[in-house]
């Protein structure tokens, strides 16, 4: 099954609203960045990455896990069977890799 771009978007603002809720403080979530992967199947997955700024310590992992439970349902709602994995990149650190990326792009659409 083909996760479409709108489903996508659905996915990140279940997500992101799920995070928000749960951190307070210190730490801020931008936006969420996916990815769509294959398993030996064929299958998509989605692997998101949630864009925050503040203090990495004040991070809890634990919480990422309890989201699991509480966007399931959500996901479900909108098509996605498998919830997605999460991890999280500052803000900085994704605006980084983003400019090599763009970069490396146009690098290679010269040579």
């Amino acid at each position: 099954m083909t996760i479409a771009l709108e489903t996508q978007e659905k996915a990140k603002q279940i997500i992101l609203a799920g995070l928000r809720a749960q951190f307070h403080g210190s730490v801020r979530f931008c936006n969420i960045h996916a990815d769509v992967r294959l398993n030996a199947e064929g299958e998509e997955f989605l692997d998101m990455r949630a864009i925050y700024e503040g203090p990495r310590g004040d991070l809890n992992f634990r919480s990422l896990v309890a989201l699991n439970d509480e966007i399931r349902p959500h996901l479900h709602e909108i098509g996605i069977l498998h919830v997605p994995s999460v991890s999280y990149i500052s803000k900085s650190e994704y605006d980084r890799l983003q400019s090599e990326m763009a970069a490396a792009r146009q690098y290679d659409g010269q040579g």
